[in-house]
């Protein structure tokens, strides 16, 4: 689905700042990155929002464009093209890769933007999915190792490089990347009361029709979308959550869902149905929300607790139990009485 834009003159951007006293939400929605784009304004008119919506669009394609496994032209293929090379990449390209490996290194591992050949052989999300013989799988985990990317700048051109026979993969990170780069785009562009959702990332600035913060519904893993369990306030923040009740496919009875364990070859075990991270940078919450996914319940939890920074929601395999982080107990509302609630470090 691809809108039609109201044609406009973009000069209309600069005046987006003014005084919105009779300010109201427009919304306006695409498709990319194999999800759902939707984008909501604030401002004073609607052909103003189409002008903010256009550059959301014009933006989410161009780096669609670069951060593409499946593209041939995107450098991120051509990295797994020419493994083992030196290449020229754009510099959003050189700006993912190593914010993807050190998240990657803090998180031991259990994010990994290396399993790229993995998730080609399972496919989850494609109609050829299928379920790939141990043999393959230890094959393709041989080459999984974050520490073969490299990238460098040579004469103020960008590099990079992995390792040989390597593939790299973005999803548990692009869409978190190009969240943070839309919003970027828009603020500059003065669309400053803005809120974007790339599937389950969710990333705001500004304020709502009533002058506060957006308010974001945390989807209940075992209810239809819209069905929230909780609500947290996104002010000026990135909401992104990661659970197994999308993207899945079931063979002889069993369920493959598409978050996958860099260390085994196969689907996390579930013991989380969902995870929830908010944080200003939209790409660290959405790799983090993959990390915690993969690690489970107890991991997480104890990740968690040695790094009190983080802001999370992780809902139990169960649809039992919530535990929050102890930093965000003072802004969410849990409004699904069911669940047992927790503190993340314990109260």
């Amino acid at each position: 689905m691809k809108i039609s834009f109201i044609p406009f003159v973009f000069s209309l951007v600069l005046s987006l700042t003014s005084p919105a006293s009779q300010a109201e939400v427009f919304a306006n929605q695409t498709y990319a990155l194999g999800t759902l784009v939707t984008g909501q304004f604030k401002t004073d008119s609607e052909p103003k929002a189409e002008v903010c919506f256009r550059i959301l669009d014009d933006e989410v394609r161009r780096l669609e464009f670069l951060l593409s496994a499946y593209d041939q032209n995107s450098d991120i293929y051509r990295l797994g093209q020419y493994s083992g090379q030196w290449i020229k990449v754009s510099p959003e390209t050189a700006e993912i890769l190593n914010k993807a490996k050190k998240i990657a290194s803090e998180t031991q591992g259990t994010f990994d933007p290396t399993v790229g050949s993995i998730v080609k052989l399972w496919n989850v999300d494609q109609d050829s999915h299928r379920v790939p013989e141990q043999s393959e799988i230890e094959a393709a985990l041989a080459l999984v190792d974050f520490n073969q990317i490299e990238t460098k700048i040579e004469n103020g051109v960008d590099y990079a490089r992995i390792g040989k026979g390597q593939q790299i993969t973005l999803g548990a990170i692009g869409k978190g990347f190009i969240s943070d780069k839309v919003i970027a785009k828009l603020k500059s562009s003065g669309c400053v009361d803005s809120l974007i959702s790339l599937g389950g990332n969710i990333i705001a600035s500004g304020t709502n029709a009533e002058n506060k913060p957006w308010s974001i519904g945390l989807q209940r893993p075992d209810e239809q979308r819209g069905d929230f369990f909780a609500v947290v306030p996104a002010d000026n923040t990135s909401v992104v959550t990661s659970g197994d009740y999308e993207k899945f496919f079931i063979k002889d009875g069993v369920k493959y869902h598409h978050i996958l364990n860099p260390k085994t070859g196969h689907p996390a075990r579930a013991t989380l149905s969902s995870v929830s991270v908010i944080n200003k940078d939209s790409a660290t919450a959405d790799a983090l929300c993959t990390a915690l996914f993969v690690m489970g319940w107890d991991q997480a939890i104890q990740f968690l607790e040695s790094h009190p920074s983080i802001k999370a929601v992780l809902v139990d395999e169960n649809i039992k139990n919530v535990a929050i982080t102890k930093n965000l107990l003072n802004e969410i509302v849990v409004v699904d009485e069911e669940l047992k609630q927790t503190s993340i470090p314990a109260n």
